[in-house]
């Protein structure tokens, strides 16, 4: 299967917690994912290592060639001092 789009944002949960949703098209298939707010943390520990929850619709190439991206737009939120 080969990607068609493959994007992904910070949200906010309902408890105010942040999660990552993930967008990802395939040829014949699509998928929404969020990552739940003890994901998004762990996600942001382990320098955006893929979660095993996309593992089976994201090909590692694909991921490490955003995997900066993501990293920096976690930093942008676990960074940013609380005011």
């Amino acid at each position: 299967m080969k990607i068609k789009h493959f994007t992904y944002s910070l949200r906010k949960a309902p408890d105010g917690g942040p999660y990552v949703q993930f967008d990802i098209r395939l040829q014949n298939h699509r998928a929404k994912i969020g990552l739940t707010p003890a994901d998004t943390v762990e996600l942001w520990i382990t320098y955006a290592e893929m979660p095993t929850v996309v593992a089976d619709l994201v090909d590692e190439r694909t991921w490490e060639g955003h995997r900066k991206t993501i990293l920096a737009m976690l930093a942008d939120h676990y960074l940013t001092p609380f005011h």
